[in-house]
């Protein structure tokens, strides 16, 4: 509850006047997180992804032969429910009455701010969660996972087609350098759909990291000329890879580790958080104390339902198999 005490000189009379009084969460941590992880809205309780293969390839067929025979596969199913999230700011008559410097109090700026803050960490679970299996709360957001029993990024994702499994994690974490990020793109590149068929058209990539390992993503992504070579190379990544970093992959931050980072294509990841109610903002009075009670309430679902279009490493030079 904020009250006459809380805020001391910021109240009127009390004696001190303030050149600025500033509002902390203006310089809070909001990343744009699109295309990495995409926004939904839904309207149910709970939200269900699933879909299908493609037909596969055409055969060679002999003259006079039967029709060749396909398959279509149907994709594991992934369903996450809509968690009620939310804030209550408590300010008591008097607070509200005499308080200085309302620019900086005003709760609907701050509840607004705080759902945006809510949804940028949430997005960043994706990853701090990437090697775990199962849903699970990270840092106060459920992430679900693909339904295929695997974690996000895993050395053993299963086809529905019953062929060879396939891992988009490196066995070893490796870190982040030039060489690495190269074997990482090209294990992206080369993921397979549940039918065998290659991915197509991946589209921009985006070399996710946390603040620990940007200066060297940046290196990598936008030098002019390739990064840490005498030979005048050209940087293919120029142009074709940006950067996401974020505080919300490093340990300051809740996440595991500082070292691990990840690629994503954003035109196959399938990460997204849903959003089926709200943000609503509703102002009440307390009928007992005439306090302000200014409410922050919305419905919100994270998950993957699809592995494919993401790769991930540790990036602590440490087996990895899940």
């Amino acid at each position: 509850m904020e009250n006459l005490g809380t805020w001391g000189d910021s109240i009127r009379g009390k004696g001190v006047e303030f050149l600025e009084f500033s509002n902390q969460s203006d310089v809070s941590l909001i990343n744009s997180w699109e295309p990495v992880v995409k926004m939904m809205r839904g309207s149910d309780a709970t939200s269900n992804f699933s879909g299908k293969t493609g037909a596969g390839y055409p055969q060679r067929t002999a003259d006079g032969s039967p029709v060749a025979t396909g398959n279509r596969y149907k994709l594991y199913d992934t369903s996450v429910s809509q968690d009620p999230i939310s804030l209550r700011l408590e300010i008591t008559r008097q607070t509200l009455l005499y308080r200085r410097h309302g620019e900086a109090f005003n709760e609907n700026n701050d509840l607004i701010r705080a759902y945006k803050n809510y949804l940028t960490r949430g997005a960043a679970q994706f990853f701090t969660r990437a090697f775990t299996s199962g849903a699970g709360v990270s840092n106060g957001t459920r992430i679900v996972p693909y339904g295929d029993g695997a974690p996000l990024c895993s050395t053993s994702h299963p086809r529905v087609d019953g062929g060879t499994a396939q891992s988009n994690a490196s066995a070893t974490g490796i870190p982040l350098t030039e060489a690495n990020f190269e074997t990482g793109r090209i294990a992206l590149y080369n993921q397979l759909q549940d039918d065998g068929v290659p991915i197509t058209a991946p589209g921009e990539l985006w070399l996710v990291v946390g603040i620990n390992n940007d200066k060297q993503a940046q290196i990598i992504a936008k030098s002019e000329k390739r990064a840490g070579t005498g030979n005048n190379d050209l940087n293919i990544y120029l142009g074709l890879v940006n950067v996401l970093s974020t505080t919300y992959l490093d340990t300051v931050a809740g996440a595991t580790n500082n070292t691990h980072w990840f690629i994503v294509a954003a035109n196959y990841a399938k990460l997204t958080m849903i959003i089926s109610a709200g943000p609503d903002i509703e102002i009440l009075q307390d009928k007992n104390t005439k306090s302000h009670l200014f409410d922050l309430m919305f419905d919100a679902g994270f998950c993957a339902y699809d592995w494919r279009g993401v790769w991930g490493t540790l990036g602590d030079n440490a087996a990895y198999a899940s």
